[in-house]
């Protein structure tokens, strides 16, 4: 195409504006282009979930007391029948009752701790008090260990494979060795994360003597499930209403397999995710690929730029629970990713970025009874990956010449959450997260702290930056019939390039580290299908123009509302 003299230097033009991040006209961020978009869309894009829920501490069993009951000196307490805990540590934990005028319910209480120690171990046992003379004050205590004797499928589904539920679930279980309830346990729940399916067990009395069965029951959930939504999370230059919606079609091939399909449109972007997954083996490991793609054009305050761009993206996952429990868990996970970037303007081509991305990472959750309960969760994700620069425009030659993103690069995500019971409805949640960088990166890896779910008070995308810290602190209330008020403290800090050059910011004068803060209210509402979401909220202390072209307000509203379907 025949280039005139005119569109020569606008060219050279639009490759400094859309390029340098310390301009002026740009305040706090660059504009934005298909990897900043495309991390953005990706946060709207999530499949939604009800936000997690702490443990209640469990109340204390009282030890029965009835001053008519016919009592005994207790004066040796003898347990028979232990293999599995060594008896030295079940003697101490009766030890308290030697010396002791005991009921029989009092007895029966003190048998009882033994079958509660077993089970915080991981076993099933059976703890009695058999026929016996205590009126010498010796008491026997008996313990029946239980021992797995196999499993049946009591009931099953059309499309569910019930025999590789079976397997899966009594994976870690052999026959005439003691019934583990940490192994059961995470056989059914790692069956149970299977799309589509629901897998329940229940122990009877196993052929022999000390035996127990498990009677496994199959049940298929529903195949086609979905959700719709609407919300105000989108970018100012490519709309702030976003239309999103999501369908997924479970356990296709019956051994827990799922396509997931997800969209978001908005007034001038348009985005879609595709995601197959599928179980490898019966341990856990389960494989995802995933394709993505973005279209945009930018409008507002950035309409006579003719900006428009695209983005695909395509990729391969691995998870593996190490460890699976209702109370604790542990995923590791593994991944591989392209990502292409095409950003144009003025009818030109502008950049042509290509990433190639591999990840490692770990996440996990503890619930626990401390302070009457609460669960902790967090993870980390370390990156390694390749940005290349195809040379449009002297693109390449600018990002020499300026924040040298091009070539291999590393980073560090990782967050921190804890969610507290504070007893009458009133609970805490802090979070934390960050992101380390050893390189200046590219916009798509950048780590940003405006947006719904970061600083409240600021718009999406705003405050970006190679490195950054974020905490959260919140209040809730719960107000009953699904309602829920919150009062929340949002801070946070970036560091704009890992290595700055010469001059970054001669005309902006910008720092390369700042900090936002902002606090506001919030009101959740949670039906068994509905979510709502909606907060307001306002900056605290020095206030950056907004970075999304959007004029400063003092504050700022985000709501979201969404249907399962």
């Amino acid at each position: 195409m025949h280039q005139t003299t005119h569109t020569q230097p606008l060219r050279m033009l639009l490759v400094v504006l859309l390029g340098l991040p310390s301009l002026p006209a740009l305040s706090q961020s660059t504009v934005p282009d298909a990897g900043s978009l495309l991390r953005e869309t990706e946060r709207s894009l999530q499949v939604p979930r009800a936000a997690p829920q702490p443990q209640a501490a469990p109340a204390a069993r009282p030890m029965p007391s009835d001053a008519k009951a016919a009592r005994i000196t207790v004066q040796q307490i003898t347990i028979e029948g232990a293999s599995l805990v060594p008896t030295a540590e079940l003697d101490a934990l009766v030890a308290d009752r030697r010396g002791q005028s005991l009921s029989l319910a009092e007895l029966e209480y003190t048998a009882q701790r033994i079958a509660e120690y077993y089970r915080a171990r991981g076993w099933y046992a059976r703890v009695f008090l058999p026929q016996q003379d205590v009126t010498e004050g010796n008491v026997r205590i008996h313990v029946l260990e239980g021992r797995y004797g196999g499993s049946t499928i009591a009931a099953q589904g059309q499309r569910a494979d019930a025999a590789k539920v079976q397997r899966m679930v009594t994976r870690s279980l052999q026959p005439g060795a003691p019934l583990s309830s940490a192994d059961l346990e995470r056989g059914l729940l790692i069956a149970n994360d299977l799309p589509g399916v629901r897998a329940t067990g229940l122990l009877q009395a196993g052929d022999q003597q000390g035996e127990t069965q498990l009677a496994l029951s199959v049940q298929d959930t529903p195949f086609v499930t979905g959700d719709v939504g609407l919300n105000n999370y989108g970018v100012a230059s490519t709309g702030r209403l976003q239309a999103v919606a999501g369908l997924a079609l479970n356990n296709l091939s019956g051994g827990g397999d799922q396509l997931a399909l997800r969209l978001l449109a908005a007034q001038d972007i348009r985005s879609g995710l595709a995601r197959y997954s599928l179980p490898l083996g019966d341990s856990g490991l389960r494989l995802a690929t995933q394709l993505s793609t973005l279209d945009y054009s930018l409008g507002g305050s950035y309409r006579d730029l003719q900006a428009e761009g695209k983005a695909h993206t395509g990729g391969l996952s691995l998870s593996y629970p190490l460890i699976r429990q209702a109370a604790h868990n542990l995923q590791l996970t593994a991944g591989y990713e392209h990502r292409r970037y095409d950003d144009d303007a003025l009818g030109q081509s502008l950049r042509r970025h290509r990433v190639n991305a591999a990840t490692l990472g770990v996440n996990g959750d503890v619930r626990d009874a401390f302070g009457g309960g609460g669960i902790t969760w967090g993870g980390a994700q370390l990156t390694h990956g390749r940005l290349g620069i195809r040379d449009i425009n002297n693109d390449r030659a600018v990002d020499a010449a300026t924040a040298r993103s091009a070539g291999g690069y590393q980073k560090l995500a990782w967050n921190l959450n804890r969610l507290q019971n504070l007893g009458s409805g009133w609970q805490v949640q802090a979070a934390l997260s960050g992101q380390f960088a050893g390189d200046n990166l590219g916009s798509s890896e950048r780590f940003t702290l405006g947006g719904p779910s970061q600083v409240r008070a600021y718009a999406v995308n705003e405050a970006s930056g190679d490195a950054g810290v974020l905490f959260k602190l919140e209040l809730q209330r719960e107000l009953g019939k699904g309602w829920q008020a919150t009062a929340f403290y949002d801070t946070g800090r970036i560091r704009q390039h890992h290595q700055p050059w010469t001059g970054w910011n001669a005309r902006s004068g910008q720092p390369n580290s700042y900090s936002l803060s902002g606090a506001g209210f919030g009101l959740n509402w949670r039906h068994p299908d509905w979510f709502l979401t909606a907060s307001l909220s306002t900056p605290i202390g020095r206030r950056p123009d907004q970075g999304d072209g959007a004029r400063p307000s003092g504050v700022r509203g985000w709501i979201s509302l969404t249907r399962l379907l």
